[in-house]
């Protein structure tokens, strides 16, 4: 039981942090990123592929750490000038042309196949690790979320051209945005690729973003907490209907998708009565100075 328990909390750690990185886009900033899942893999294969030359597990995290805001700069810029629509729709390209690059050379990072991770020495190890960067990221998350640059964030997410009208860039914002988020979630691919042991391209497909979204969405977007409470429900949704199979007699191919379709019923809920969350983002008033 213990050993079960602290596997749940890494993993809803783990994506407690993918929650946030996605609320700093979308909650804060207002960019509807659909491929967030690809930092998460870029953290994970630099985790893999660096032990595979044999490198240090600080190599691969460093490496992630680099490329992954450059990629982001990357996939931004053909959006530099575009609609949200536009935005979405290329993250979600950027995130698939990844994974089926990956899937297609295997001389690379094995292909189908996957590589091997070194795993943690211990489960408790990878629990400290995690929780450790869920609490660095929540914090960086509020501060961002308090400072002058989050009230600027704020505005942008509401209206770009006033935005502009102060003599603000927004694509200097969403690239400083994309930057810090995806790094954000390049270290929790890489703490994941330890903790699993194991990263193949079916660990990256639509369907996380899906989750990732589901977990933004049911927790409140613009809250941190909120998605934090969002990562703990779905998370525990998905490994408790595990479970389900041994109890019924039902094929687990057949509960995974009935678990699909249980967080498709939570967003379709979610947006209809709730859409805010469970916990809505708090509106601030800010007065200028003399008044």
């Amino acid at each position: 039981m213990l050993d079960f328990t602290i596997y749940c909390t890494t993993v809803i750690a783990i994506w407690a942090v993918l929650a946030i990185s996605l609320n700093i886009q979308f909650g804060m900033t207002g960019l509807v990123n659909f491929g967030q899942i690809l930092p998460f893999a870029l953290g994970c294969y630099s985790a893999g592929i660096a032990a595979s030359m044999g490198y240090a597990w600080w190599a691969g995290t460093i490496a992630a750490l680099i490329i992954a805001p450059i990629i982001s700069l990357l996939v931004i810029l053909p959006a530099k000038r575009l609609s949200q629509d536009y935005w979405a729709l290329i993250t979600l390209g950027a995130a698939e042309l990844f994974r089926l690059t990956m899937q297609n050379t295997p001389s690379f990072a094995g292909g189908a196949d996957g590589i091997n991770v070194p795993r943690f020495s211990d489960p408790k190890i990878a629990l400290g690790v995690a929780l450790g960067l869920l609490v660095f990221s929540y914090l960086f998350a509020q501060r961002l979320s308090g400072s002058p640059l989050g009230r600027m964030l704020r505005v942008l997410r509401e209206d770009e051209m006033l935005a502009s009208t102060l003599g603000r860039d927004p694509a200097r914002y969403h690239a400083l945005v994309s930057m810090l988020s995806w790094m954000m979630a390049a270290a929790a691919g890489v703490v994941y690729g330890h903790f699993a042991g194991y990263v193949a391209p079916t660990s990256f497909t639509v369907t996380e973003t899906f989750i990732i979204w589901t977990t933004v969405i049911l927790g409140g977007p613009g809250r941190n907490i909120g998605v934090i409470i969002g990562a703990v429900i779905v998370q525990l949704i998905g490994v408790s209907s595990r479970f389900v199979a041994g109890w019924v007699d039902l094929p687990p191919d057949l509960i995974a998708n009935l678990r699909l379709a249980a967080f498709g019923l939570i967003l379709v809920v979610m947006f209809i009565y709730r859409p805010q969350g469970l916990i809505p983002e708090k509106k601030e008033v800010h007065h200028a100075e003399g008044d």
